[in-house]
């Protein structure tokens, strides 16, 4: 299986030993907030790829094993990207 360029990503950006967890989690909210609009965008046109649906699990997952619930008040209601 291929290794996605978010993945890359975010890999090199939590080994990071750089950067503070705060920094870090903002930067990976930043990344989400971009996937989302990403999202948004697709649903409008077909400028977005195959790839970017993925994008938005990936950095989920980062920020859950950050101890941070990725879920914004966008996830309760019906239909939103």
């Amino acid at each position: 299986m291929e290794i996605s360029k978010i993945e890359l990503e975010i890999a090199a950006l939590l080994r990071d030993d750089s950067k503070t967890k705060d920094e870090k989690l903002s930067e990976l909210l930043k990344m989400h907030e971009d996937a989302r609009a990403l999202q948004r965008a697709a649903t409008e046109s077909g400028m977005v790829g195959n790839d970017d649906g993925n994008a938005l699990r990936e950095i989920d997952l980062a920020l859950q094993k950050m101890g941070f619930d990725p879920k914004g008040p966008e996830d309760n209601g019906a239909a939103t990207l």
